[in-house]
């Protein structure tokens, strides 16, 4: 008898800020060779790894920016095109905000 399974598939997040002399290209290499290996997890589970994507972030082409409270990365979930990896967030008087520095009784506060 076949043994049915259940999938997950985890998307895990890094941000990675760099100055305008560091090397892109040689950075993303590094980054994919790193994070292309398995990760063991509980009860000798595996996670295989699947794919790696990276896109550098433009606030002026993309639905994202830095929380003018505490200057993390978010996008806005108000407006088209969110980027999903990032914190949810809305613009509150003309100001981005992350979902923990939104006011409380803003959907989208955490």
């Amino acid at each position: 008898m076949k043994e049915n399974k259940i999938s997950y598939l985890v998307k895990i997040g890094y941000l990675l800020d760099l100055t305008d002399q560091e090397d892109e290209e040689d950075i993303e290499k590094n980054i994919l060779r790193v994070v292309s290996d398995d990760i063991m997890i509980t009860n000798g589970k595996t996670m295989k790894w699947e794919s790696t994507s990276a896109i550098k972030l433009d606030p002026e082409t993309m639905n994202c920016g830095r929380c003018c409270n505490c200057n993390n990365w978010v996008t806005d979930r108000e407006k088209p095109n969110p980027i999903s990896e990032l914190n949810n967030g809305a613009t509150v008087d003309g100001n981005l905000l992350c979902d923990e520095c939104l006011p409380e009784d803003h959907r989208w506060s955490f």
